[in-house]
């Protein structure tokens, strides 16, 4: 197909001004998807620091992509039914000044893209009724997997039923979350496209500098229910006892940063042999992976971590959990596998790793 599409994102996650790093990865599919093709953003998210508007529109040219960010503020008094009438009634009014920025500054879409369901089907769903606009669905939430459970509510399942009905194709990041889907009942035709890396941004280090100690590296969200930090401090308090030759950094914000900081002094072990670096934007991560040796993920469940391919791109082994789209991915050569929540089994990995890196 030689003519330029006109695509409309309808990402759930989008990098924003309440959060820079949110849905990085959706926005990397945008701009592969730009190489070849017009592609505009319509994202819609809350902001509860709005204080004189119930909403706010913002337009801008990133990188080529037209990208219209409706926010909303969701800050109402905890009435039951009545504040999430509320704020539905907001984002559905978020949803039509978005619309009308899209179709005054790109014009209809040839097809709209939603990234993660529920509420981003009804922009897409609008453009099919009164337009006949196909939509595509690309699916990245882990909460259809058994293992994350938050499948669930209403509104959600009866939104995500109609979308997944109505799309002209659907596509998982993993083959395990396209089971997990259809397990659900989301009955579609499902193709697998992993997240995607800039390889022009995510490269080996040319040389590895001399240093005395080896740089493990975990980068990802501070939930320690999806990603278990905890144990993998654990696991680095215990190697500590048998080897002093190892850093392990953990690059990421989230809910559990406080937790694991002070799980890591009471073993008395941070910024001795554990270290805590915040969040990072994508350039510092590369940076990061380049000065690294080893990258650790004991995820207790994850989907297809775009973490873990970053590492690859970057040239480094991954010791990972045996999770869904990470044991469709960690192959002999690429790096070894463990079984989720299997400390001793971790450490003896990290040891063998560090002994024939």
């Amino acid at each position: 197909m030689n003519k330029k599409l006109k695509i409309l994102f309808i990402p759930r996650w989008y990098p924003n001004r309440v959060d820079s790093l949110n849905g990085v990865f959706i926005k990397r599919h945008a701009l592969a998807v730009a190489i070849k093709h017009k592609v505009a953003v319509l994202y819609i998210n809350a902001d509860p620091a709005l204080k004189d508007t119930t909403h706010e529109l913002e337009f801008a040219i990133e990188e080529g992509i037209a990208t219209v960010r409706v926010y909303y503020n969701n800050s109402l008094p905890r009435i039951p039914f009545v504040s999430s009438v509320l704020k539905f009634y907001r984002y559905l009014s978020a949803c039509k000044m978005g619309i009308k920025a899209i179709k005054e500054k790109f014009g209809t879409p040839d097809i709209s893209h939603i990234h993660v369901l529920a509420r981003t089907f009804l922009p897409a769903y609008y453009f099919k009724y009164f337009f006949n606009t196909p939509f595509i669905v690309s699916e990245q939430w882990s909460g259809y997997l058994p293992e994350d459970g938050m499948y669930k509510g209403f509104l959600k399942k009866m939104l995500t039923k109609i979308a997944i009905r109505k799309a002209s194709a659907v596509t998982t990041v993993s083959e395990s979350l396209k089971d997990a889907m259809r397990v659900h009942g989301l009955s579609n035709e499902y193709t697998v496209i992993p997240n995607v890396v800039d390889i022009n941004k995510f490269f080996p280090a040319d040389q590895k500098k001399d240093k005395h100690k080896f740089f493990l590296l975990t980068v990802a969200d501070l939930d320690d229910r999806a990603k278990n930090l905890s144990g993998a401090i654990r696991v680095m308090q215990k190697l500590s006892e048998s080897r002093n030759d190892f850093e392990y950094h953990i690059v990421g914000a989230g809910r559990d940063m406080d937790i694991l900081q002070e799980m890591a002094s009471k073993y008395k072990i941070v910024n001795k042999y554990v270290f805590f670096h915040g969040a990072r934007n994508s350039d510092e991560v590369a940076e990061i992976m380049r000065k690294a040796d080893l990258f650790v993920l004991f995820s207790n469940y994850d989907n297809m971590p775009t973490v873990m391919t970053e590492a690859f791109a970057s040239g480094l082994p991954v010791v990972g959990s045996a999770v869904h789209g990470m044991k469709e991915h960690i192959k002999e050569g690429l790096g070894l596998l463990v079984e989720p929540g299997n400390e001793n089994m971790l450490r003896s990995s990290i040891n063998n790793a560090l002994n024939n890196i």
